[in-house]
């Protein structure tokens, strides 16, 4: 890990500590560590969230339109390489490939010089939780009682407390899983902070679009392709050659919400394409570089920015105490 990798974690950890909970009282990164353990057990060998999932290679170019809108050295027009791993949302490394739950996509850029930029992806538009303590919260009312299960008027209680705790399961239903790592997108769903060649700092999200386009798994293929083909497809895909998405930034319009990450902001507000991903390869089997990576979405400053949104400004604390559990 470089120096810049360093203060950057450490500046992360100072932003958590100082996140204000209701109560004043400043909510711990152990804490929200803690809370996934409550629910999923300790965190040991495997990851909490997408334990499940495939390491991959590659690298990302920037395009003119990329330069313009970042002074990131990523949207340099340089050729960047990347670190991919592709996974299956929750705590279960045996999870459904099957399974109406997010796929996700996280990526470590590394230019020449050293520079590192992480980010975390999913494949839906909006998040679970508006807070970091709607997380914990959520967490908390779905632990385990004496029988192994949860108490459901704990779990109604938070519910109807957070009515947009729902709102990403509800998407989640309303479409099929996706039939491939390869054709879905995957949104950023927090609002970054871009600083162009102009000086100006336009606020966004973004997506990665599939340019094999987006393809969705049909009833008869969710019966019949069983829990564990996504590796194998991508496997076969890259064999076949280079896996690709196009980076699309999404701004927001007057009145959208900036900090709100269970709200998509709507299809219509402006976008520009940025550059492109491209996957080369993928490990054989389980493991590989990513594995000592967590992925803690940092930003690349001066160029790329966190905004305020509290789950954002929440979550490399965490990532950093997650990773030192399961590795010490």
């Amino acid at each position: 890990m470089n120096a810049m990798s360093t203060r950057r974690i450490a500046l992360a950890v100072m932003a958590a500590a100082c996140l204000a909970v209701p109560s004043a009282r400043a909510l711990d990164p152990g804490e929200v560590v803690d809370a996934f353990e409550a629910v999923l057990g300790p965190v040991t060998t495997y990851r909490p969230s997408h334990p499940k999932g495939l390491c991959a290679a590659g690298h990302f170019v920037g395009n003119a339109e990329g330069t313009r809108l970042s002074v990131a050295p990523v949207f340099s027009g340089q050729r960047i390489s990347a670190i991919i791993r592709f996974g299956v949302a929750g705590a279960n490394p045996n999870a459904s490939d099957v399974a109406r739950s997010t796929r996700g996509l996280a990526i470590r850029f590394e230019t020449a010089r050293g520079e590192q930029w992480d980010m975390a992806n999913i494949s839906a538009p909006i998040f679970g939780a508006r807070t970091p303590e709607m997380l914990v919260a959520g967490l908390l009312a779905r632990r385990p009682g004496p029988n192994g299960q949860p108490d459901a008027e704990a779990v109604r209680r938070f519910v109807e407390a957070n009515p947009d705790s729902q709102l990403q399961g509800r998407w989640l239903a309303s479409v099929a899983p996706p039939a491939s790592w390869a054709t879905t997108p995957y949104w950023r769903v927090n609002t970054f902070l871009f600083r162009g060649q102009d000086g100006q700092v336009r606020p966004a999200r973004w997506v990665f679009q599939p340019v094999a386009g987006t393809q969705r798994l049909t009833e008869e293929q969710m019966r019949s392709l069983g829990p564990n083909f996504l590796m194998d497809e991508m496997r076969r895909r890259v064999a076949q050659g280079p896996v690709e998405f196009d980076m699309v930034l999404q701004f927001p319009g007057q009145g959208d919400d900036l900090l709100n990450p269970t709200v998509a902001w709507p299809d219509d507000r402006p976008r520009a394409t940025v550059g492109r991903l491209t996957v080369t390869s993928v490990e054989a089997g389980p493991g590989g570089p990513c594995d000592g990576i967590s992925f803690m979405n940092l930003d690349m400053e001066p160029g790329v920015a966190m905004s305020d949104d509290p789950t954002l400004q929440a979550r490399a604390a965490p990532y950093a105490v997650s990773l030192s559990r399961r590795t010490r």
